[in-house]
């Protein structure tokens, strides 16, 4: 961007609240980080990633790429997992778990965070 185009601006369908709850992360029970080995996970960033499926706004493609970025970082996708996501991806053009996927990752952060993604 040059110095004489003026910015672009993106208008946000979000809530100063819902923004603030994204920018802080969803807090995760310290007696649920204790369970896991703490140097395999960034909190932190888990709880932006699901305050962001949480208050963001977003579509379905868009949430389960967080879920997918979520279970990536627990390894709860084999790499088969991941050569089926991206050969549907190349089918299809677009990116989205199944189900059972979906599902997979939204037990695991209720069993061992105690979040419960669930409407």
């Amino acid at each position: 961007m040059s110095l004489n185009q003026p910015p672009n601006i993106v208008r946000l369908n979000l809530l100063d609240t819902d923004y603030a709850k994204i920018v802080a992360g969803e807090p995760i029970p310290d007696a649920k980080k204790q369970r896991l080995a703490q140097e395999n996970y960034d909190f932190d960033k888990l709880g932006q990633h699901i305050a962001r499926y949480r208050y963001g706004g977003i579509n379905q493609q868009s949430r389960d790429d967080i879920l997918c970025t979520i279970a990536t970082t627990a390894g709860l996708f084999t790499l088969a997992d991941v050569e089926d996501i991206n050969d549907r991806l190349r089918h299809t053009g677009r990116f989205y778990l199944t189900p059972g996927e979906r599902q997979q990752v939204i037990n695991w952060l209720l069993d061992e965070l105690g979040i419960d993604l669930t409407p």
